[in-house]
């Protein structure tokens, strides 16, 4: 059983602050940074991976030059967004 008197009962809505969402947020600019330069290195990397003296089949390396320029475009739209 509770110890506080009825009357000092509230429900979390009574109390809680109300946060609204924003439609499109904006990120901090450490934030854009951060992940476009994240972003850019893996696909700096995923290219680097697909060159000829990689090792790997031809396949695989026409995948990873796929997933890089991927990653690259993403990084270009984490800036511009």
């Amino acid at each position: 059983m509770s110890s506080l008197p009825s009357s000092e009962h509230r429900t979390v809505s009574e109390g809680a602050p109300r946060v609204t969402m924003q439609q499109n947020p904006k990120d901090c600019l450490a934030c854009r940074v951060i992940g476009t330069v994240a972003l850019g290195g893996v696909g700096v990397y995923a290219l680097e991976r697909s060159r000829a003296h990689a090792p790997g089949s031809l396949v695989g390396k026409r995948i990873m030059a796929g997933v890089g320029v991927c990653f690259l475009v993403a990084s270009a739209l984490r800036w511009t967004k």
